[in-house]
């Protein structure tokens, strides 16, 4: 198991997958289906993936799902002292590497109790929902998704299950002054000056605490990005922040805008100032005896998600899902990104447990 694992992490990791250049990638896949899965139907749409394996379609539907595009540059995978490195080891390829040596192993045992498929999909590192391969398959395949009963997603976990997922909206607020040469700054008013009350308001801010289906959510607010209209010996005469409020899954989509609009002005921001320009919504935790049944017989550390993840497509439309996935979540987008391949071998282990379905 240890040696197929590394093998097919290796060779996923050694095809550069950044984000809107998945199709080398996706063709891979499609090649690995046709040839270990001959009998599994494989539908693409752009460079996302459903692969449905034959079985019998009373059974309960289970989907893995992970997606294929990474965010560090690419290098060159290596091994080292029981970790694999590479772009995107962690953040997901270890859990696809994963999902295909449990379908190459167990796959009719787990096929004797559930109706299995697989979700691969594209761009969705730093997209917008419009470009997000999952929503892509939502709207080519609708009847696909309707049919699932339990959706587990391979995002980077640590092997806990994460439940849920906290949502995200950004925003830009715009600080004006009166741009001049900076060796004269009484001919103006310095921008970033008159940001400086809301970044002090802001900077105080305590993360608020939700506490849903028994894990702990975060209400948190950061400045994350800057810019001006200035150059180096300008008083900038515009000074642009951008905010990025995640969100427990408490709020709607539209009460989430709503309280961080509210909350910007409270700050010292400008109505007339502040401009929404991106949003996602939380996901939720829609339990279902599947749900806890799978969740018991997985038997890790269960607690919130506190970050985004497709987990808030899904729960959505009312498909049950939850995060599990054997990378670590602190290796996420480093640019020496890695897996530590015995926490492969144990997610392995613990899907495989699957196979014994409790009645």
């Amino acid at each position: 198991m240890e040696k197929k694992l590394a093998s097919r992490l290796l060779h996923l990791l050694s095809i550069a997958s950044p984000t809107f250049h998945e199709s080398a990638i996706a063709d891979d896949f499609q090649k690995t289906v046709h040839d270990q899965f001959p009998d599994a139907q494989c539908k693409r749409h752009e460079d996302s993936l459903i692969i449905q394996f034959p079985g019998d379609t009373t059974l309960p539907h289970i989907v893995f799902v992970g997606h294929s595009d990474t965010v560090p540059p690419f290098f060159k995978p290596f091994t080292q002292d029981g970790k694999i490195f590479g772009s995107g080891a962690s953040d997901m390829k270890a859990a696809l590497a994963c999902y295909l040596t449990l379908f190459e192993t167990a796959l009719k045992k787990l096929t004797d109790h559930y109706r299995i498929s697989c979700i691969i999909y594209a761009r969705e590192e730093g997209t917008t929902l419009e470009q997000n391969g999952l929503s892509g398959l939502l709207k080519t395949y609708p009847d696909f998704f309707k049919s699932i009963d339990l959706a587990i997603i391979g995002e980077p976990t640590n092997n806990h299950i994460q439940l849920g997922c906290v949502g995200s909206i950004h925003a830009e607020i715009d600080f004006i002054g009166k741009a001049c040469h900076s060796a004269r700054p009484w001919d103006g008013k310095n921008a970033l000056y008159e940001a400086i009350p809301f970044l002090q308001e802001i900077s105080k801010l305590e993360p608020v605490k939700h506490t849903l289906f028994g894990v702990d959510f975060y209400d948190v607010m950061s400045v994350t990005s800057t810019k001006n209209d200035s150059g180096r010996t300008t008083i900038p005469g515009k000074w642009t922040a951008n905010v990025n409020f995640r969100f427990a899954p408490v709020y709607s989509l539209e009460e989430a805008v709503t309280y961080f609009k509210n909350t910007l002005h409270s700050l010292g921001a400008s109505p007339e100032n502040i401009r929404i320009m991106d949003q996602v919504p939380a996901g939720s935790v829609i339990e279902t005896p599947l749900f806890k049944q799978v969740i018991s017989q997985l038997n890790q550390p269960v607690e919130a998600k506190q970050a985004w993840t497709d987990v808030a497509q899904l729960t959505r439309l009312g498909i049950p899902a939850f995060n599990f996935g054997p990378g670590l979540t602190s290796q996420a987008h480093r640019p020496d990104e890695y897996v530590v391949l015995s926490d492969m071998v144990k997610h392995c282990s613990l899907l495989e447990s699957l196979t014994k379905r409790k009645s």
